[in-house]
């Protein structure tokens, strides 16, 4: 045979075994569930004497072995009276056999009844004796229960077991005896006794003992013996024990291996439905239907008014024993909303979005974006005219294009929070943010640098590239980080809960939120320091004023909104979220951009520059006399920070040169380059 038809055939037969097992699994609780049922019908009939009502289950009684040595003890005595007397118990009488099964009794709590049962003639008193002692309501009742039935008979499993065991290998020892006579020891004797154990004993299947006890127990048979003419062990009878089962609650819940009973036989043979989870209920004894059918989690209990929320096994079992049937539907818990792991009725679990409020939000988004979208066409199509607030539009192209990514972020959290929408809004928002602020903290700096104070003359040259090299190791430093945040994150979502308990999903903050955030806050307040710096600095329109007060509103506006998202904004729900989120883009791109364009496209409206460039230079000519004989040929204008770009011939060569201004005492003295100053005669 080859390999792979060995490999094959153990495969097979794995699945057979595999098979048989479960068959036998369902066999066991189906026979398990048939002896409940049997039970039931038992205790309401009347019985006649004996004990032939039997359950044919195999208990585990490893939990009760401790109890059967009262059996084992008596069965041991009688045998040493027995061998002792020749084979016969004459020398002892009712009142010590009676005795012997009270005191089995009265030993242990947990034994209800005990007997010894006898084979005929070994008590030439009775044809045939069992004394028998049972407890019932704190008083010992005894009496001979052979003559209730016959427990020769071989139905009776506690006795006749025993009787038919082959005892060749029944335990011998050897014990030696000096007995007293007197005032003196008589010579030793060797007896050979016979000794039950444990292990010879038997247990019987579950029975009802009617007639007996009247309820339904297991009991412990341990043999008597006596020797016959060959020497050989000869069955004379048994010495039992009686563990009641009525007090015993039967578990039919699942299997749990946290606790361990004889009577888990009956585990899993509930008849709770797939909506239900078994409970079980102590102290109903042995009697089927012994527990409670709980509503799962992500169900609930129909009647909202009843005490109890959950459904009877006892009318579980019984309904379907009578019904004969496998509806469940009465007996069925309702589905939870969508999004509960636990309810107690229909109420929703999760947060319904305000979907007109949110709209309106959306709305309000939408139009912000559209006005962004017409003023990066109009910066785009004025781009020379508006050079003379700027030296070249270019970073007011990169505020409008930051303005319009963080403005898209309102259309990207409107939907419920998926893992991808995360990653997108974290992108748009911070390169948007960066593109922005740090387009006008770099324009800024430049006005700084232009005005700083000095006392000397000095030309200095800063054209849009220089800013560029300045300004894209940011934006890519910024990119990277997002790149690494968005691989070891992935967008993750999750499940918060409102004040009221409603869920929602929200993309998660972590500590690549806080970073980044705090580095964006370093940003503008090294915007702050910077407006600073040229706070007294001239310009065309007040540009540095309204600069300051944009990056002022950033820091102050945005960053409340921002500490007030993250310390009230998930009590609230996601529709107080979007508002906030809504809010931060009007503070941070609105407010801002509205700052930074109105007085320039007033201006460019107006045509103020030409007017206030021409007052400028004639300003400077009329105060320090500066005369030039080429000035109408000079190629030059003023930009809003007094910087004058000299066009030359070539169509995309551009050079900055930047007037200086000579500050003192207070006093702005603008320094034209090109133009001489004369000299005093």
């Amino acid at each position: 045979m080859t390999n792979d038809a060995t490999v094959m055939m153990i495969f097979l037969l794995m699945i057979l075994v595999q098979s048989n097992k479960i068959h036998a699994g369902e066999n066991e609780k189906e026979a398990a569930k048939l002896a409940l049922e049997y039970v039931s019908r038992v205790e309401q009939s009347p019985c006649t004497g004996g004990t032939e009502e039997t359950l044919d289950l195999i208990f585990n009684h490893t939990t009760w072995r401790e109890y059967t040595q009262p059996a084992i003890l008596t069965s041991n005595f009688l045998t040493s009276v027995i061998l002792e007397n020749g084979g016969s118990l004459d020398t002892l009488t009712d009142e010590i056999l009676f005795s012997l099964v009270r005191n089995n009794v009265n030993g242990q709590s947990i034994i209800f009844g005990s007997a010894i049962a006898i084979e005929t003639g070994l008590y030439t008193k009775y044809s045939s004796f069992c004394p028998y002692a049972y407890r019932k309501n704190g008083t010992v009742f005894a009496h001979d229960i052979s003559l209730s039935y016959n427990y020769l008979d071989r139905n009776t499993e506690w006795y006749y077991v025993l009787k038919t065991t082959d005892w060749e290998n029944a335990t011998r020892t050897i014990s030696k005896i000096k007995y007293r006579s007197g005032g003196a020891s008589l010579p030793e004797q060797q007896n050979i006794l016979l000794t039950a154990k444990l292990s010879d004993g038997h247990w019987t299947k579950p029975y009802f003992d009617c007639g007996g006890g009247d309820v339904w127990m297991v009991t412990f048979s341990s043999a008597i013996f006596s020797l016959n003419g060959d020497g050989e062990p000869k069955f004379q009878g048994v010495a039992t024990i009686d563990i009641e089962l009525t007090n015993i609650d039967i578990n039919q819940c699942d299997p749990d291996t946290s606790t361990f009973s004889a009577l888990d036989v009956f585990r899993g043979t509930h008849r709770c439905p797939e909506t239900t989870e078994c409970s079980f209920l102590q102290g109903l004894g042995f009697k089927r239907g012994a527990y409670q059918c709980v509503c799962s989690k992500g169900y609930y209990f129909p009647d909202s008014n009843s005490e109890v929320k959950a459904f009877s096994g006892k009318d579980v079992e019984n309904y379907l024993s009578l019904s004969n049937t496998t509806d469940f539907t009465q007996y069925t818990c309702l589905s939870c909303k969508e999004g509960c792991t636990e309810c107690v009725d229909d109420s929703p679990c999760l947060y319904e979005f305000l979907f007109v409020f949110r709209f309106m939000v959306l709305l309000i988004t939408m139009l912000t974006c559209t006005a962004i979208g017409i003023l990066f066409v109009v910066t785009a199509y004025f781009r020379n005219e508006l050079a003379i607030k700027t030296g070249s539009p270019i970073f007011l192209l990169f505020m409008c294009a930051g303005g319009m990514l963080m403005c898209s972020t309102g259309f990207f959290a409107y939907p419920k929070a998926l893992e991808f929408l995360c990653v997108i809004q974290i992108w748009v928002f911070h390169i948007g943010f960066n593109f922005m602020y740090g387009a006008l903290v770099v324009k800024t700096w430049r006005i700084a640098v232009i005005f700083r104070p000095t006392s000397k003359l000095q030309r200095i040259n800063l054209p849009d590239k220089e800013l560029l090299k300045r300004f894209f190791p940011m934006m890519i430093f910024v990119c990277v980080y997002l790149l690494a945040w968005s691989i070891a994150e992935k967008g993750e979502t999750g499940t918060l809960e409102t004040s009221s308990l409603l869920k929602y999903d929200v993309c998660l903050s972590s500590y690549w939120l806080y970073a980044i955030q705090c580095a964006e806050v370093c940003l503008l307040l090294v915007g702050v320091y910077i407006c600073y710096m040229v706070r007294k600095a001239p310009g065309h329109f007040n540009e540095s004023k309204y600069i300051t007060w944009s990056i002022y509103n950033g820091i102050i506006l945005g960053s409340f909104l921002l500490i007030l998202t993250h310390l009230i904004g998930h009590s609230y729900g996601p529709d107080l979220l979007y508002l906030l989120q809504g809010l931060q883009i009007q503070a941070f791109v609105t407010i801002t951009l509205t700052l930074i364009f109105i007085p320039k496209l007033l201006a460019l409206y107006k045509k103020e520059d030409v007017k206030r460039a021409n007052d400028t230079f004639a300003t400077a000519y009329a105060s320090k006399y500066i005369r030039t004989n080429n000035i109408e040929g000079a190629s030059s204008k003023t930009v809003g920070t007094q910087t004058y770009e000299n066009v030359t011939p070539g169509p995309k060569e551009k050079t900055f040169w930047t007037s200086l201004t000579k500050i003192s005492n207070n006093k702005v003295e603008p320094i034209v380059d090109h133009l001489s100053v004369p000299t005093t005669r």
